[in-house]
């Protein structure tokens, strides 16, 4: 109220300032204004600047309202931006996850796979390792059999051997110190063969008396 009080003196001294002013410096008085027409003028002012502010409220209401939905916008922006990045990242971390499952999944397969590949490699080593022994085996049971068919095979052979031995020991005394028999019987036809033709003959044509002379006829 006593701002509008001030408002309606400053703006009466506006009107009634020019005649007090006139009247001083000498110059022609304008038309005197009656308190009606003032009263007029200031309610046409006072409407004015009423129709001003109400015009100001509005705008100032329209501006809030435009900035109220402006950030209610950008909120569901931000509201959707957000919900899509959760998506985004969700999506995300469902990725990683599954990707880390299938990793899991690959190690358990490769690991089963290097333990089947492990036990194969084992029972080859143990089946070549039998395969040895039993090879191994074999040739010791076939050296065996070699050597215990030689000593049976040679065993006949060695007696007769032995018989054939002891009847040359026997028949022609090799270890006499007089000489084998056949060493003396051979000195005896030397000596006879000189008196006998015919013998000396026959040993010479069998090499048996070349160290020695013929008797002459």
């Amino acid at each position: 109220m006593k701002n509008r009080l001030v408002f309606l003196a400053l703006t009466a001294l506006l009107f009634t300032g020019p005649a007090y002013i006139g009247a001083a410096f000498g110059v022609e008085n304008a038309p005197r204004i009656s308190d009606r027409e003032i009263i007029e003028r200031l309610t046409r002012l006072e409407e004015g600047q009423r129709s001003m502010q109400k015009q100001m409220q509005t705008t100032r209401e329209q501006t809030g309202q435009r900035f109220a939905s402006l950030q209610k916008g950008m909120d569901e922006r931000f509201v959707a931006m957000e919900k899509r990045m959760d998506e985004r990242f969700s999506a995300m971390d469902q990725r990683f996850v599954a990707m880390e499952k299938r990793m899991d999944l690959m190690g358990e397969q490769t690991g089963q796979q290097i333990s089947s590949l492990e036990k194969r490699v084992d029972d080859r080593l143990d089946a070549q390792w039998n395969l040895t022994l039993i090879l191994i085996a074999a040739i010791f049971g076939l050296i065996g059999f070699v050597v215990w068919d030689r000593k049976t095979a040679f065993k006949p052979l060695e007696r007769r051997f032995t018989r054939i031995a002891d009847t040359i020991e026997r028949d022609l005394e090799p270890e006499s110190p007089k000489g084998s028999r056949f060493a003396r019987l051979m000195n005896v036809l030397r000596e006879l063969a000189p008196d006998d033709p015919r013998l000396d003959d026959a040993l010479r044509r069998h090499s048996l008396l070349e160290d020695l002379p013929r008797k002459p006829a």
